[in-house]
């Protein structure tokens, strides 16, 4: 019977060392000595924060190609993915979105994608952009397939 207690007693002791009992850890983050260890694309006490979406919003700037002056760009995550946001060119009357995917926590690719097709042409957009301390820094090529022409396009936040 002491035994049996002695049993008891120093399993309750070992289960209450355990730093990680009362740490709840989200997006798949492990547990490790009471303190949460973020996978990729993931910050905050309990990784509870999508790395990319301080970018979402609203970025106004220049774009070197266009006579849209100014030009806005929205940022928005995608919920269903880490690591990628759709950017929505939000001036008058273009409304064209892109797909963007995060190489790292301040760089993305635009892999190439149909941003336009109304029937007699069809737009192909393509680049990369960073945001940097200056700001947001987008580099866009848009081919038209119908008339065989290419734009490379610059925009730089305000």
């Amino acid at each position: 019977m002491r035994f049996f207690f002695i049993l008891i007693i120093s399993l309750g002791l070992l289960t209450s060392c355990d730093k990680c009992n009362d740490v709840t850890c989200f997006n798949g983050a492990d547990c490790d000595d009471g303190e949460c260890i973020c996978g990729d694309w993931y910050s905050g006490e309990s990784c509870e924060t999508k790395v990319i979406e301080v970018y979402e919003g609203l970025y106004a700037g220049g774009m070197s190609c266009s006579w849209y002056s100014p030009y806005i760009m929205r940022f928005e995550g995608v919920p269903s993915e880490d690591n990628e946001m759709t950017i929505e060119d939000a001036s008058a009357g273009v409304g064209r979105i892109y797909n963007a995917v995060f190489t790292n926590e301040s760089n993305f690719n635009i892999p190439s994608q149909i941003v336009s097709d109304n029937g007699f042409e069809t737009l192909v957009a393509s680049g990369s952009g960073s945001f940097q301390s200056s700001g947001l820094v987008m580099n866009i090529t848009i081919s038209n397939s119908t008339q065989g022409t290419t734009t490379i396009c610059s925009f730089v936040e305000y």
